[in-house]
């Protein structure tokens, strides 16, 4: 990301709103329009041609939900989402947006969302890490990111998850204190984020944290067992995935 000039890209099916926001943004020197959209299509049209740095992005175009535009582009900007909707608020910071925004909206409100973004760029926000697809930078163990429990906002260390399970376009993440937190992300994504050296995938739908394994057995047609700390119900480990982890860790 330049430093200089933060590379954005507005979107809002509203034509007096992408103005006015255009003129707010003009206050603000480090932020460089170089793309707008009215609707899905053409706002992943121009995300994936522009590859920008940031995108204000509406919830709601013409019906369609932008949340799941994210699933669709070929980079990964940083987001604040401007809109009338408070109902999707934990779903955007399950994907680490930067801020969500409701209208009508206030210059200082923009200010302090815009400030966040500046200093991520400047900092790479080392302690509180973004989440999407395409990332490629692992976690590290001790890091910190933000997943919803209950409707609630909690910052979690990555050594403390226990292990994850596939849930359709989601992923079921379970915490070593029994929290569990549901995200809009998939386990590839989680398998490439994940440190390696203590989070082995199992199962196409699963993944554990090694730190956490009391014992890993022989089960029937070259399968296996896994079972981990205060769980009585064991683990299966697929034939691929078993046979990987025998070549890897056994001595």
């Amino acid at each position: 990301m330049n430093k200089d000039k933060i590379r954005s890209v507005v979107v809002d099916d509203v034509d007096m709103m992408r103005a006015t926001l255009k003129k707010v943004l003009d206050n603000f020197p480090n932020i460089e329009i170089i793309g707008e959209a009215s609707d899905y299509e053409s706002a992943r049209e121009v995300i994936n041609q522009t590859q920008p740095d940031l995108v204000f992005l509406d919830i709601d175009l013409n019906g369609l939900t932008s949340i799941d535009l994210l699933n669709e582009i070929t980079c990964s900007p940083k987001i604040i989402f401007i809109t009338s909707h408070p109902d999707f608020a934990i779903k955007a910071f399950e994907l680490n947006a930067v801020d969500y925004i409701l209208k009508p909206i206030s210059g200082d409100r923009l200010k302090k969302a815009i400030d966040r973004v500046t200093e991520m760029t400047e900092e790479q926000e080392p302690g509180i890490s973004s989440f999407a697809e395409g990332d490629e930078e692992r976690f590290k163990a001790d890091q910190i990111i933000l997943l919803s429990f209950d409707g609630k906002l909690n910052f979690i260390k990555i050594r403390d998850i226990n292990y994850i399970e596939a849930f359709g376009n989601y992923t079921k993440v379970y915490m070593t204190d029994g929290k569990l937190s549901i995200t809009y992300n998939s386990i590839k994504n989680w398998d490439n984020r994940l440190p390696e050296d203590i989070f082995i995938q199992i199962h196409r739908s699963t993944i554990v944290n090694l730190l956490n394994v009391i014992k890993i057995e022989k089960w029937t047609n070259d399968t296996g067992r896994l079972f981990l700390k205060g769980m009585e119900k064991p683990f299966e480990i697929s034939r691929s995935y078993f046979f990987q982890i025998k070549k890897k860790y056994k001595v």
